[in-house]
């Protein structure tokens, strides 16, 4: 046995890289009593509001009861609200709620301001890159 080890696999990278922000993003959510996954949520229906749970879910990638739990957790905080379209009670429209709103404002400052201090440790002049590559990766 030789005793060098080889070098992690790229996903071991990845996937550090992916608990490292997740718990930097729990810690800053903390103050607004949100997890990644709710702020996530809600981020897409800033995007894509007023849309369908359904909708939403095949947005998110997630399968309906998943969006169904996070939508009723978001819903018991009064971030979000849930009607029906047209009066038909298969069609349920949701929408972030005027606190909604402002609690997902609050979070996005505060993630803005843990993105600065993580991507701090990259030299400015390669964080452009840095972002285009992640992005690209994501679009793949």
């Amino acid at each position: 046995m030789t005793g060098k080890t080889p070098a992690p696999r790229i996903f071991y990278y990845s996937l550090r890289h992916y608990q490292t922000t997740d718990a930097i993003m729990e810690a800053a959510l903390k103050e607004e009593g949100l997890t990644t996954g709710q702020y996530t949520i809600l981020s897409a229906l800033k995007r894509f509001e007023p849309c369908t749970s359904a909708e939403l879910a095949r947005r998110q990638g997630m399968t309906a009861q998943s969006m169904g739990a996070y939508l009723n957790t978001l819903e018991a905080k009064g971030l979000v609200e849930r009607s029906y379209l047209n009066g038909n009670r298969r069609d349920i429209i949701v929408r972030r709620s005027a606190k909604g709103i402002e609690v997902q404002e609050h979070c996005d400052a505060l993630i803005v301001e843990a993105e600065k201090t993580y991507l701090s440790t990259i030299p400015e002049e390669a964080r452009d890159d840095f972002v285009r590559h992640l992005i690209m990766l994501y679009h793949r």
